[in-house]
C-alpha cells in the first residue's frame, strides 16, 4: 500500500499522470496533490504537509511531468524495500558521492552516477539515461534525483523535509538524501522505467544561489559516500570541472557566476582555468568535458 505525493503545477501532467499511475500501480494506493498554482508554497513546506497526511507505509514523493512504463511496479519497490530494510529511499537516479563542492546530485563521473530514466523533448524524441556501471537492480547510494523519491513513512516521521533553509523548489532531494544517509541507506533501482517529459532542470540563478547556500550550511559535513567507497583525491577538482561545464549553457548572471567560482575555489586550479572561461563566456571558448 503506497501512498503518491505531488506538488502540482500542470493540471494536463497531473490528470495523465493519475491515468498513468492507476493503470500501473499494481497495489492499494491514496493520491495526495497539492495544487502549488492555487496557492504557492515551497516545495519542502508542502511535502511535509502531505506526508503529514499520508495513511500508508511507504510515500512517494513524484514529479507530474512523468509516465511509468513497468506494470505493477509497486511490486517491485515494495520487495526492494523489504530484502533491504536498511535503507529508508529509493530512487531512479543517485550518485554514491556527495561532494564538498558546490554541485547537483550527479558528479558527473559515470563509475559514481546510477541511474535508468527516459526523457522525452518537446519534439517527442526520447533518449534513455541508462548508467549502471555495477549492472545491479538495486544500488546503494547516497543521494537521489527528487523526479522519484520513495521513503519509508517512518524514515519521514524521523527526518521531514527541510523548509527551514529551503524556501524554494531546488535542493530538496539533496538535502532530505543528505539527512537520510545519516540512519540509512538510499539506493537505485533499475527493474522501474519512467519516462520524464522535461529533460533536466532550470539550473539558472536561483538555484544556484541555493545550491552555494546549501553547501556552505553544511561545508563540515561534506563530502558524503556510500560505505567503502575510495576515491581519488583528485575526485573534487574533477566534479568542480563537470559542474562548470554543465551550468557553462544556462543563464546565470555574472556576479552569480563570480560567486561560484569563489566558493567552489576552482581558480585555485589551473587545469580548472578553461573551464572558467567556458563557464563565464559560453560556446566563445572550445574546450572538452574532463574525463573521469
Amino acid at each position: 500500500m503506497f501512498s503518491i505525493l505531488i506538488c502540482s503545477a500542470n493540471t494536463s501532467y497531473l490528470e495523465n499522470l493519475k491515468i498513468n499511475i492507476h493503470e500501473t500501480i499494481g497495489s492499494v494506493y491514496e493520491l495526495l496533490v497539492w495544487d502549488n498554482l492555487a496557492e504557492p508554497k515551497p516545495i519542502a513546506e508542502v511535502y511535509n504537509m502531505l506526508a503529514a497526511r499520508a495513511k500508508y507505509p511507504i510515500c512517494c514523493f513524484i514529479h507530474e511531468d512523468i509516465q511509468f512504463r513497468t506494470k505493477n511496479w509497486s511490486d517491485k519497490l515494495q520487495k526492494a524495500f523489504e530484502e533491504n530494510p536498511e535503507t529508508g529511499m529509493i530512487g531512479i537516479a543517485g550518485a554514491k558521492y556527495k561532494s564538498r563542492t558546490p554541485s547537483g546530485w550527479s558528479t558527473g563521473i559515470p563509475t559514481l552516477d546510477y541511474c535508468n530514466i527516459f526523457h522525452e523533448d518537446k519534439f517527442g524524441s526520447v533518449q534513455h539515461l541508462y548508467n549502471n556501471p555495477a549492472q545491479s537492480i538495486f544500488e546503494p547510494v547516497v543521494n537521489i534525483d527528487g523526479v522519484f523519491m520513495a521513503i519509508r513513512r517512518d524514515v519521514w516521521d524521523d527526518m521531514k523535509f527541510n523548509e527551514k533553509i529551503l524556501r524554494g523548489f531546488h535542493l530538496y532531494d539533496i538535502d532530505f538524501s543528505f539527512q537520510v544517509h545519516k540512519k540509512w541507506k538510499a539506493a537505485v533501482i533499475f527493474n522501474i522505467d519512467i519516462l520524464h517529459f522535461t529533460q533536466g532542470g532550470n539550473f539558472g540563478n536561483d538555484w544556484l544561489e541555493n545550491t552555494l547556500h546549501w553547501h556552505d550550511h553544511f561545508a563540515k559535513e561534506l563530502p558524503q559516500c556510500t560505505e567503502g567507497l575510495k576515491v581519488p583525491g583528485v575526485i573534487e577538482k574533477k566534479i568542480a570541472k563537470n559542474w562548470l561545464y554543465r551550468l557553462h549553457t544556462e543563464n546565470i548572471s555574472w556576479n552569480n557566476k563570480w560567486k561560484w567560482i569563489k566558493e567552489g575555489k576552482t581558480w585555485q586550479d589551473p587545469t580548472a582555468w578553461p573551464y572558467i572561461g567556458l563557464f563565464f563566456f559560453g560556446n566563445t571558448l572550445k574546450s572538452q568535458k574532463p574525463k573521469a
